[in-house]
């Protein structure tokens, strides 16, 4: 499926129930929180209406889960068997006696209830504008866990909708291998029900052979999917016949004087930013659709793009690549000094009365200069760090008369000041801003940054990048040389530290590339040593935790888990995360650099 990856598993997150799911309903459930909302819980679950979605998720006689339409409608309404034969994991947040899961203000860890063979999915209609869809498994084919396992394995949300994850079948199995261990130990303690034992080691010990069936299904339904797309975009003359659409045409209500005119003042056609085929291909591959999309909305919407994103998402590099001319595209550094709108163009010479042009002022005139004579090609001007100052001080004027309509010549025209530009024979001390520039900015938001006003935010169109560790190792062509391990360590280091925005970038998958390019030079025996080196110094280095700060408890013995994990191999970010913990039992922060 092209919003699927074909052989990963799914998930979804559930409410943290408090009977195990057994199709009765929490007792006391205003003090219990679950997840779902306060208001639910008191208008039906308290009454003992057993509206709750969950509860009959692992009901001995007839389990199932329902899922509202607005969480997985987008997929199932047009492919409803997409799930069919696919393993659903199911997840909430931790919780604990007696009132749930906890509401100070951290990141609660996730629990693994569960999972599904999907046998198949119905839609059940509750009112004209409401559907419910019920999710059944295979007799033999759902599980409880002997506890609630804790999530490590790294999810990614779906291009299209926010309720379903993509999950790694080797780390889910990976996951299912552990719990199993769990289940060995002397006197496990299983739920209520005495078939629990039985029904997770069969699941365990089909769980490669169901994976490996749930991706044939999804290749069958990609190709099927693929096939439907091509027959409503394409039209068969064969089918349908030359004059087909000619059948019910009505010639008496055309007018004999009908000519096709434009609407009166229609804009003029945008100036592009995407000029080429390849850099569409390359952001849909890389970013997805949503995003090649937005951009190019901006061709004709608006004239300033702004992009954001995580450092290292490749935001600068993606500018760039939007033009290959580099005669009609500039790179503007703004600079945190910068108060002024003389900061971007210029000054007068009070010797010479001339106008001293900065690099972005020449590039206006050359600008100028092509479209006089009706050259109408785009000039990109991109702003590295643009809200490194406030904008307004600066681009003030650009911002202005960049808005106004071509024709508009006049109020599209800044006044230098001088009696001319100096280097630009024939100037007059003006510079016009042509129709066909167009701006792009990439900015930052941390600390070291300052806020977009309204005023710009209302000019301008934004578009943020996003870019999952697989993507970014895809980018950096190493997909096939790493690991399916190695990957998952870096996926889930990347999903424990991205809130510490210390994510896995582009910049560190370059690095790591160039490393095991030259491995036999910088002495290292494995590809382990290379990715242990470039997560300590470009991904680990970026962690700021502070004493005091409950999320930091939480994370550290995540990164412990992980440590168990994949330290055997990863030897110097597990002394480091090690060094981490005994800092701060010690009363001290961790400060890297």
């Amino acid at each position: 499926m092209s919003f699927i990856t074909i052989g990963n598993a799914l998930g979804c997150t559930i409410n943290s129930h408090r009977r195990f799911w057994d199709g009765s309903i929490c007792k006391n459930a205003e003090t219990w929180n679950c997840s779902a909302k306060q208001q639910f819980r008191t208008d039906y679950c308290q009454q003992g209406d057993p509206r709750c979605y969950h509860i009959h998720i692992f009901e001995e006689a007839n389990p199932y889960c329902l899922i509202d339409d607005l969480g997985i409608g987008w997929l199932l309404e047009p492919h409803p068997d997409a799930l069919n034969d696919q393993i659903l994991l199911f997840w909430g947040k931790r919780f604990q006696e007696p009132r749930g899961v906890s509401e100070i203000a951290t990141r609660p860890k996730d629990y693994v209830f569960g999972a599904y063979r999907v046998k198949n999915v119905e839609p059940q209609k509750i009112n004209e504008f409401k559907t419910l869809w019920k999710i059944e498994p295979y007799q033999d084919g759902w599980t409880r866990f002997l506890q609630p396992y804790i999530l490590t394995v790294y999810y990614k949300s779906i291009i299209g909708g926010v309720y379903l994850k993509e999950v790694n079948s080797v780390a889910v199995e990976n996951m299912f291998e552990k719990a199993a261990e769990q289940a060995r130990s002397p006197n496990p303690i299983w739920h209520e029900s005495q078939k629990d034992p039985e029904r997770f080691e069969y699941f365990h010990q089909h769980l490669h052979e169901w994976l490996e069936a749930g991706r044939e299904n999804a290749a069958i339904i990609q190709q099927r999917m693929l096939k439907s797309y091509t027959k409503t975009t394409t039209v068969s003359l064969a089918t349908r016949g030359a004059f087909e659409d000619l059948k019910n045409l009505d010639i008496k209500k055309i007018p004999v004087d009908a000519t096709v005119k434009p609407a009166k003042n229609q804009p003029p056609p945008p100036y592009p930013l995407l000029e080429k085929d390849t850099i569409k291909e390359k952001i849909k591959r890389d970013y997805g659709k949503e995003v090649l999309d937005a951009i190019s909305a901006v061709s004709i919407t608006k004239n300033i793009l702004i992009i954001t994103g995580n450092p290292g998402v490749g935001k600068s590099s993606l500018a760039i690549e939007l033009i290959d001319d580099p005669e009609r595209k500039l790179i503007v550094s703004v600079g945190s000094t910068w108060r002024g709108r003389e900061d971007l163009l210029g000054y007068v010479n009070p010797v010479s009365n001339e106008f001293e042009p900065t690099e972005f002022c020449k590039f206006l005139c050359r600008a100028e200069a092509a479209w006089k004579k009706n050259l109408r090609h785009t000039y990109l001007v991109i702003f590295e760090e643009f809200n490194l100052s406030q904008p307004e001080y600066w681009f003030a004027d650009i911002l202005v008369r960049s808005q106004y309509v071509e024709t508009e010549e006049k109020l599209r025209t800044i006044d230098l000041g001088g009696k001319s530009i100096r280097g630009m024979p024939g100037s007059t001390g003006r510079v016009f801003i042509s129709p066909a520039i167009r701006f792009v900015a990439t900015i930052n938001n941390d600390h070291t940054t300052l806020s977009l006003s309204p005023r710009v935010l209302d000019r301008a169109s934004i578009v943020e990048l996003t870019l999952e560790p697989r993507g970014t190792l895809e980018h950096a062509k190493l997909t096939q040389e790493l690991e399916e391990t190695q990957i998952m360590a870096i996926e889930e280091l990347d999903a424990l530290l991205k809130y510490k925005n210390a994510m896995f970038s582009l910049r560190a998958a370059e690095s790591l590339k160039r490393c095991m390019d030259n491995m036999q030079l910088l002495e290292m025996a494995s590809t382990w040593d290379a990715l242990d080196v470039v997560l300590l110094q470009q991904v680990m280095t970026k962690v700021r935790l502070m004493v005091g700060d409950p999320a930091n408890d939480s994370l550290i013995q995540s990164l412990e888990e992980w440590s168990e994990s994949y330290g055997k191999f990863l030897r110097r970010c597990a002394s480091l995360i090690n060094s981490w913990s005994e800092a701060l039992k010690d009363g001290r922060d961790v400060i890297q650099a």
